[in-house]
């Protein structure tokens, strides 16, 4: 047959060769253009799959931002010799889900002989990131006197911090099918662990009284006066609450008196109205040993104290469920009660948070600790806007101000410092995560040792203005949320 088809000069054979072969050709030429088509879509599939998972793991909440991170995650991401005219088609978000469409183009090599030049690839893919399991987590929030600093854009503080943390809250929560609690601990100088809790046995509160005035007396004394003749210039000048500024009137002080002299004055003790003393839920630290720094020794009780005025702010929220009870306690957090302008001592509130996640007393909501840390996962979400500003006093537990000494006040903040360190030891050494964050903080000291606080340099957020603080909680909610595809 082969010596007659290469002796056949009448091209009859030849002709029939051509016609029996050709289907087979074009058969084998579709296949290998099928084969790259199957290809294209397998590697188009990926892409999607990998570009929904990194705008569903993106802190951006528009949708315009969403659509840059995956223009660019695609552009970069994409193999140009397999799929031509590759674009986003769309993306779509809707709560936690993210919905990306990308379509693209084949060219043909045999099928165009059929008229087919190209084939059109798509593929979809739906990601999901909400927190899955058991989540457990205490927000230790500062709302010092500090916190009514305003940043640039003229937003103060606390209503940054509100808005961050409302947003962490919601973000968290949005899984009904996850079981997240939340506790709330707004610290300052004092912690505020609620009046209902008075007749707890971790509590030791002495009983409200009333003081009488004493009567009214009023005689003739011999009161000696020295006159000041002259005083110093009164000029505006700047003091310091909590590190915040505060405009005042400096000067005015006798710089020159005159001759003491003594005359006859009536001079009148007592009077008045009654003095009530009354514990408005404010606590310090436990003063036997270290039991400040740990949770351990539940028979040494906090101590409580009665005062003339409320001196701590807004209650504990225990570990809860509740989206509307947290989202409320954040809206509701103050500052100041008063001409009561709070200072800073980072250990008592965070104490509270370890409290919160721990199983025993004071606050029972929290599950037992889980060696690996997963089920339940618990941490703690550290914010401050600057250093320690008070001391530990042994002797009654209180939190009172450094000394005016310069070297002794050093001292005395270094120790308020270990303190601080030793008890995110403690939390750490229970597998308990720590999210640092600084809002706004200059100070290197102060930044170390949030730093020091931190699981690890990925759970540590430097925020130097609001915009910052929110992407620091957005962050935090990430790492507690599971990013995957549904789809």
């Amino acid at each position: 047959m082969s010596r007659r088809f290469f002796a056949s000069r009448d091209g009859q054979f030849t002709l029939m060769m051509v016609i029996t072969t050709l289907p087979l050709v074009l058969a084998v030429g579709f296949a290998v253009d099928y084969s790259r088509y199957v290809s294209a879509e397998k590697h188009l599939q990926e892409v999607a799959d990998s570009a929904a998972l990194a705008v569903a793991g993106s802190p951006e909440r528009s949708e315009a931002k969403l659509r840059k991170v995956a223009d660019d995650f695609v552009s970069s991401n994409f193999a140009a010799t397999r799929i031509e005219e590759l674009r986003v088609a769309s993306v779509t978000l809707k709560d936690d889900q993210v919905d990306v469409a990308l379509e693209g183009r084949l060219p043909t090599t045999f099928m165009g002989i059929a008229r087919y030049s190209s084939l059109d690839v798509k593929a979809s893919s739906l990601a999901v990131r909400a927190v899955t399991g058991s989540v457990e987590l205490a927000l230790v929030l500062d709302n010092t006197w500090s916190m009514s600093e305003e940043d640039t854009s003229g937003v103060s503080k606390i209503n940054s911090l509100k808005t961050a943390a409302g947003a962490l809250v919601t973000e968290l929560t949005s899984n009904a099918k996850a079981d997240v609690r939340i506790g709330l601990v707004p610290y300052a100088d004092y912690v505020n662990v609620g009046v209902k809790n008075r007749s707890e046995p971790w509590l030791s509160v002495p009983a409200d009284y009333d003081v009488d005035p004493k009567p009214r007396v009023c005689q003739k004394k011999d009161v000696t006066t020295t006159p000041c003749l002259e005083y110093a210039a009164k000029y505006s000048c700047t003091t310091y609450i909590d590190g915040v500024p505060q405009n005042s009137t400096c000067g005015g002080q006798c710089v020159r008196t005159g001759t003491p002299y003594t005359e006859k004055k009536e001079v009148c003790s007592g009077g008045g109205g009654v003095t009530k003393y009354r514990w408005y839920g404010c606590v310090g630290s436990r003063m036997s040993g270290t039991t400040r720094l740990n949770d351990g020794s539940p028979s040494v009780t906090y101590p409580g104290y009665v005062e003339t005025s409320q001196k701590c702010l807004n209650p504990i929220v225990p570990l809860t469920r509740d989206r509307g009870v947290l989202q409320s306690a954040i809206s509701g957090m103050i500052i100041n009660i008063g001409s009561y302008k709070p200072y800073t001592y980072i250990p008592a509130g965070l104490i509270w948070g370890v409290n919160l996640l721990s199983p025993p007393a004071p606050f029972k909501e929290a599950s037992a600790y889980d060696v690996k840390n997963s089920s339940p996962r618990k941490a703690i979400v550290l914010m401050t806007d600057g250093e320690n500003t008070l001391r530990f006093t042994s002797s009654n537990g209180r939190h009172a101000a450094l000394s005016s000494t310069a070297s002794t006040a050093a001292t005395q903040l270094s120790q308020t410092n270990a303190d601080t360190k030793a008890i995110c030891d403690y939390a750490k050494s229970n597998k308990i995560e720590i999210f640092s964050v600084a809002f706004m903080v200059d100070n290197a000291d102060a930044k170390a040792v949030l730093e020091y606080c931190a699981t690890d340099a990925d759970h540590y957020f430097d925020a130097s203005d609001s915009r910052k603080l929110m992407a620091a909680f957005s962050g935090i909610a990430r790492s507690l949320s599971l990013v995957r595809l549904a789809r």
